[in-house]
């Protein structure tokens, strides 16, 4: 069974928080099985004032996402539940190639990799020599725009995923 490790180290596209993408929701039925169980969108202020571990049902039945804490870890789930997204927030101590964690300067991560602002989802991709993203990671900052704006933002999330499985 697998278990929350809020200190394991981010790989892009493949794992973070002691989970791995591609996992199926059976390996962490245990949790699922002491989580409060919602069938309607998560409130804010429930997340807030989380202590333990939230799952969220779709009409179906199925779970699609499980929230660790006031949104420290959250997982995602396809329908056919598979681990697609694995998103960490503050509280997360991990860190990206031993180097890049939540507080750390957007700056840290530039100097790394070139970065793309998404505006539509408000996060930072890394850039390949075609300046096209690259899958398996994002970058949130604090301010939720891009470098360019405010360079000074520090990053107050990470998106590790495989959005070819998401569906």
């Amino acid at each position: 069974m697998r278990t929350l490790d809020l200190q394991a180290e981010i790989i892009p596209r493949h794992s973070a928080a002691g989970f791995e993408i591609g996992m199926d929701i059976s390996e962490i039925a245990e949790i699922i099985r002491g989580a409060t169980v919602l069938d309607q969108q998560v409130p804010v202020a429930a997340l807030r004032q989380n202590r333990g571990v939230i799952a969220k049902r779709d009409l179906d039945g199925h779970i699609r996402a499980v929230f660790f804490g006031d949104d420290q870890v959250r997982l995602s789930f396809n329908a056919a539940g598979k681990l697609f997204c694995i998103f960490l927030f503050e509280g997360y101590s991990g860190s990206y190639m031993e180097a890049v964690s939540i507080g750390s300067p957007m700056s840290s991560v530039q100097r790394l990799h070139p970065l793309l602002y998404d505006d539509g989802d408000e996060m930072c991709y890394i850039a390949d020599d075609e300046e096209n993203s690259v899958p398996g990671i994002a970058f949130a900052g604090s301010s939720s725009c891009s470098l360019e704006d405010d360079p000074e933002q520090f990053v107050c999330g990470f998106c590790v995923h495989d959005w070819t499985i998401q569906k």
